[in-house]
Order: structure tokens, then sequence, then C-alpha cells
């Protein structure tokens, strides 16, 4: 439970509604074939946030999920834990979907039957769907939380293939909007949204892309398992910008190994130090990417 108190616990959040990038933010296909998301007629969604625990200042984190779905039928749901060592998940479920949005309160208790968890959830279905969570504290007299959206698990960030010419922009995601220390805390979350795991780097860039100033990390490596996450901390701290504008103008981008397998999606966590409100920067491509699994693969 150490990753989840710092990440949610550590923060009050502000209720806010985060997506992950768009197809046009995040630019074209960078796969010919089909993989992981809408094959054989099976939308695969992943939703980067699945909470249930204890956090700071005595709150308590749960999550509930919306399921929209065209037509009738049943969705498979898999919650795959954070820092997990295999592509296994640690909980299935079985929904019914026979209205048009199926509502699950305390999606990881009362579904996937966890009484404690942090990670991600898949939602699996045969007909069209679409996926919400809202993860938020539910003691003391009023709730605080976020709310994320699934997307398709094609859609995540491929690997600058070997050999070739490439710009770095074309397979990196990038983070910006974020506030610095002592003011705020920042802390960057990736995703395997593949079987196969990811493997790959987040560096902490300066406004032009170079490296900044300061005795803090500016390069945390990952390998994760299939769908699982890894969260990292306070990644601004002591790290610095070169320029007027400041440390807010500094980045987060995050590349996967060159020639790896899998896809990966990211955000980062904004959380104010004193009033404990957060807010979510979603990773995103820049100058018309090449490296998103499957946004262009005409429904595969």
């Amino acid at each position: 439970m150490r990753c989840f108190k710092t990440f949610l616990g550590a923060v009050a959040l502000a209720g806010a509604l985060a997506a992950f990038p768009a197809m046009a933010q995040m630019g074209g296909g960078g796969l010919g074939g089909p993989i992981d998301g809408m094959t054989n007629g099976t939308e695969d969604l992943v939703i980067p946030a699945g909470v249930r625990g204890e956090g700071r200042f005595s709150s308590f984190f749960v999550t509930d999920l919306w399921i929209k779905a065209t037509g009738t039928g049943a969705a498979t749901l898999y919650f795959h834990a954070a820092d997990s060592a295999s592509s296994a998940p640690a909980a299935t479920a079985t929904v019914n979907l026979s209205q048009p949005i199926t509502y699950l309160p305390d999606v990881l208790q009362a579904n996937f039957g966890l009484a404690a968890g942090f990670g991600a959830i898949r939602v699996a279905a045969s007909i069209p769907i679409a996926a919400t969570v809202r993860v938020y504290n539910q003691t003391g007299a009023g709730a605080y939380g976020l709310a994320f959206m699934g997307m398709p698990i094609r859609m995540g960030m491929t690997s600058m293939p070997m050999g070739g010419s490439y710009g770095m922009d074309e397979y990196a995601m990038y983070m910006l909007g974020l506030l610095p220390q002592p003011g705020n805390r920042v802390n960057v979350n990736v995703v395997s949204t593949s079987s196969t795991g990811a493997a790959g780097v987040v560096e902490i860039v300066d406004a032009d892309g170079s490296a900044p100033t300061g005795t803090g990390a500016k390069s945390l490596p990952f390998t994760l398992a299939g769908y699982s996450s890894h969260q990292f901390n306070d990644v601004l701290l002591n790290v610095h910008s070169k320029f007027p504008t400041g440390d807010a103008g500094l980045q987060v981008r995050v590349r996967m190994n060159q020639g790896a397998p899998g896809l990966v999606m990211a955000y980062a966590v904004v959380n104010d130090n004193t009033t404990n409100d957060g807010y979510v920067v979603m990773g995103s491509m820049m100058n018309g990417g090449r490296g998103m699994g499957g946004g262009m693969m005409g429904g595969q």
C-alpha cells in the first residue's frame, strides 16, 4: 500500500476529469497489424487507476465504475495490481450489461472482492462500450477525487523501431503544465497496455528538451509486466530549469526502449502541498508522432 498512499493518500484530490489523449494528439498508428484491443469483435479498455484503501489525513479512497454499452451482453473486468510480477490479473469479475449504463459503486470490493488495492482496471466486452471511473475519498463531510476515462488499449504508445532514422518526438510522450516544488509535488504513473509488458524510461527535461540542472534524478527507468503499472513519486524534487520562466517550464518525457515490445500510457498528478488539491496531466505525443499502437488500424 506504500505506492497507493503516496499517490492518493497524500492528496486531497479536487473533482476533475482526466482522459487519455485523443487520436489527433497522439498521432498515427505505428503498427501494421492487429494487436491487443478491438480484435475479433472485442473491445478492451484500460482505465489507469483503480484504488481502494487508506490515505493520509484519515482519508479512505474507493473507486466507482460506469460502463456505457451499445446493446446488451456481458463485460469481463480485470484488476491488475501495480508493480505486478506477471500479466495475470489480481482479480476478475463478470458484469451483465443489461442497461444502457451500468453503475458499479466501490467496484474493487463489491465486484472484485478486494478490501484494498492499487492498480489499473481493464474492461472487455464483445459489444461497443465506454467506461469511466471516479476515485475519491469517502470519509468526512464531503468527497473529493478524480475521474479517469477508459481508452482502448491499442492506443498506447509503441517503441521506436530498430534501424531507420526517426526524430525523438515521433515515439515519445510528453507531460507539461507541471507545477514544481516547494509549492507542489508531481507523481508520474506509467501503465502497460499490452500483455507483453513494457520497458522504457521516464525523463525529466527542461523547456527545450535538454537536461535540467539540480541534484534530483532526471532518468527513471521502468520495466512493467503486462497490464501492470508503476508510480514515480515527487519527480521534480531538486530538479531545476535553466530558463528565466522558472521550474514551471520543466517537462516529463516518456519513451520505451528502442525496439521493445508492448504499449504504454502515462499520466502525472500534480499535488498542491498546502491545499492538497490535485490535477491530472495526461501524456500526449507531439509533432505528429507515429508511436501510437493501433489508432489507425481500421477497426482491427
